[in-house]
């Protein structure tokens, strides 16, 4: 025979109590709003320190699919503060109070644990992995592991019922709370998203020279039939990145080869030269310090102008070419009480002249025979504009002379 309370009672708002009730789903409901608005602001908050090194940088897509992500774990985490609620102590009405204590402490566990997760991986992938040298994306959470993604909101929510069960015949209250679960975070996706305009903003403002002289590049090779994908681009962005890097000596070492250079590779090595991507491997005084010149040789640049014909775009792109290089090495300086009056672009090129000039040892007088030799040449005469007359320098004995054979 059963005894009396052994059969659960269903969940309703009798049992819970109709001010318990209501005021709990309030504070669900609250709390999943506080919670939307922290986890979009904080993944702001991550973007901004990695615009120190190599920029996280979203697609619309991808922050709306983070949206929705935080809408849908804060609403499964909002339920949890609902049921703490509805069973904290001053409830009398439901009894066995083991079962009530081991659902409000796992409310508590699964809500804290979620929240350490998201905000562990959300610092620690921003601070240390992203500025890493070498990172190239290799933890995508989006891409590689999206079905987390889906599976932790659910995982919360599911969880959430299955103690609940312990205590309560749930029958058709479990299809009205999925139903209120999705309006709910339906409206959290609509109204509790971050503005992003204004960190990318401030990171166009900030890298408005490297960005527009991307764009401009990218949009004169469409004139000639060359086009370059959005991942291009981002590639280009980045600094740190090992595949950057390894496109960037992958193209010197290609103009090292005296193989034909197709245009697509010289837009390229153009862009890198002016954004002043660069290889992260150090030679010393005692080695070759010529190595830590991360683009195409002089040389090479001059015996790829005599593959071309002289009103070829592959000309005129070389041209550019060494332009860019001779600004590396003819930047003033930058008085530094004046230093805040110049743009960040402008700061840096001044730095990485100076060092241009320590860690290289023959690049400089290289350069100087190149641009001196095109300028003695008739034929070139329409470019002697891109070829500011050089003298070398020694620059405190940083540099040394090395002779070129410049024999056409």
């Amino acid at each position: 025979m059963l005894k009396k309370g052994f059969l659960k009672p269903e969940i309703s708002v009798s049992v819970l109590g109709k001010k318990q009730f209501w005021t709990g789903i309030v504070v669900g409901v609250a709390t999943a709003f506080v919670l939307s608005y922290f986890f979009n602001y904080a993944r702001e908050g991550a973007r901004f320190i990695t615009f120190f090194r190599d920029p996280f940088i979203l697609t619309e897509k991808e922050f709306r699919l983070y949206d929705l992500f935080f809408a849908t774990l804060s609403t499964s985490l909002g339920f949890g503060f609902t049921i703490i609620y509805w069973l904290q102590g001053g409830n009398r009405r439901v009894k066995k109070h083991y079962l009530k204590t081991f659902t409000i402490s796992n409310a508590w566990l699964i809500t804290f644990v979620a929240i350490m997760l998201v905000s562990r991986f959300g610092s620690l992938l921003p601070i240390l992995v992203y500025g890493t040298f070498g990172y190239n994306n290799e933890i995508d959470i989006l891409h590689g592991y999206w079905l987390l993604l889906v599976l932790i909101p659910i995982y919360i929510f599911l969880i959430h019922w299955n103690t609940i069960r312990l205590i309560f015949r749930i029958r058709y209250w479990m299809a009205f709370a999925t139903l209120f679960y999705c309006l709910v975070a339906l409206y959290l996706y609509k109204t509790t998203t971050a503005d992003r305009s204004v960190l990318n903003k401030y990171y166009y403002q900030r890298n408005k020279q490297y960005i527009d002289f991307i764009d401009n590049e990218f949009s004169d090779a469409r004139v000639h039939k060359v086009f370059f994908s959005d991942t291009t681009k981002q590639m280009l962005l980045k600094h740190y990145s090992s595949k950057t890097v390894n496109i960037l000596l992958k193209i010197k070492l290609a103009f090292g080869s005296g193989r034909t250079i197709s245009l697509d590779t010289l837009i390229l090595e153009k862009i890198f030269i002016h954004n002043m991507n660069r290889q992260f491997i150090y030679y010393g005084r005692f080695q070759n310090r010529d190595k830590n010149w991360s683009y195409a040789l002089p040389e090479d640049i001059y015996h790829q102008i005599l593959k071309h014909e002289v009103n070829s775009v592959e000309t005129k792109e070389l041209f550019e070419m060494l332009h860019l290089q001779v600004e590396l090495f003819t930047t003033p300086k930058i008085d530094w009480d004046k230093f805040e009056h110049y743009t960040p672009f402008e700061q840096e090129r001044e730095a990485f002249s100076r060092n241009v000039y320590h860690n290289t040892e023959t690049i400089q007088s290289r350069l100087v025979q190149v641009v001196n030799k095109l300028r003695e040449e008739p034929k070139y005469k329409e470019y002697r504009h891109l070829l500011p007359k050089m003298e070398y320098d020694n620059a405190k004995g940083h540099q040394r002379f090395q002779k070129l054979n410049l024999a056409q």
